[in-house]
């Protein structure tokens, strides 16, 4: 028991010796113990490509943003960034990042690798992106069709533009959508919220496992379909023709007015919202 106190103090000492030793350097991330003792830099990649129709991402333990811009280019910061594979081939972009997790050691700064791709708008036929640990960003990312898959991070989307189909799937995270267009998307989140605001929905569908739904100031068009088994439905200023609203446990209010467990509304009609939720409120403004 006392060797072990020891060596512990020991590995503390060295590492606050190296926290001095960063200090002076400038750009250690962390130290790390993997058949001795190794100072991690970070590092930096910038390349240049051609013409990009389709991004696929494969991506473990890394934020990855996509933003609009004049030039084609991937950034790449980290202490792994160079053992990232960049690749462009027929006019598909292939990037594909594996966080290093080996060894133990102090970390100064995040180890999250942040990978930063710019495309030109408006040039993308399809996008898929599969992260197992990270957060997501998009800004002003137009594309044809797109299967986005979360595992464990959250999804800011802003200016997104899916015009024939999409997937979004999340297992554990949050999604925030504002100021897009989204055409046939479905939604998949097992936990977490899902945030839609001032954007365009054409025959959106959304299930959530467990957390809120909350869609407002956006314009719904055709069937829009939600179904959360766990957690509120809240839409406001966000208006349909007709309405199939249902709820196992919970109260319905439509503009103020209380219903029971189940409203119709021209359930009919061909722009119509319909409502399921098995756990939570429905409330309608």
């Amino acid at each position: 028991m006392r060797k072990t106190a020891k060596w512990a103090a020991i590995i503390l000492l060295i590492g606050a010796i190296f926290t001095g030793i960063g200090a002076l350097m400038g750009g250690v991330n962390s130290i790390t113990y993997d058949h001795g003792f190794r100072v991690v830099h970070n590092e930096t990649v910038t390349r240049k490509l051609g013409n990009v129709k389709q991004l696929e991402v494969d991506s473990d333990n890394a934020y990855v943003e996509i933003i609009a811009g004049k030039q084609a280019t991937v950034t790449v910061s980290g202490s792994d960034a160079k053992a990232t594979k960049i690749n462009l081939n027929n006019d598909i972009l292939t990037i594909t990042h594996s966080g290093d997790s080996s060894g133990i050691g102090f970390n100064f700064a995040s180890n999250e690798a942040h990978i930063k791709i710019t495309l030109p708008q408006k040039s993308l036929n399809q996008l898929n992106l599969s992260l197992t640990s990270g957060n997501l960003k998009l800004q002003q990312v137009t594309t044809k069709d797109a299967n986005i898959s979360l595992d464990s991070g959250r999804l800011v989307a802003n200016q997104l533009t899916v015009s024939h189909n999409g997937l979004l799937k999340s297992n554990s995270g949050d999604v925030k959508i504002s100021h897009s267009n989204l055409n046939k998307v479905t939604t998949q989140i097992s936990s977490g919220e899902l945030d839609i605001d001032n954007s365009t929905l054409s025959h959106f569908t959304a299930t959530n496992a467990s957390g809120d739904t909350d869609i407002e100031h956006s314009k719904l068009s055709g069937i829009t379909s939600l179904t959360n088994h766990s957690g509120d439905v809240e839409l406001n200023n966000s208006a349909s023709t007709g309405y199939r609203l249902q709820t196992d446990s919970g109260e319905i209010s439509v503009h103020d007015n209380d219903h029971g467990a189940v409203y119709n509304h021209d359930p009919g009609a061909s722009e119509r919202l319909e409502v399921t939720n098995n756990s939570g409120d429905i409330e309608i403004e």
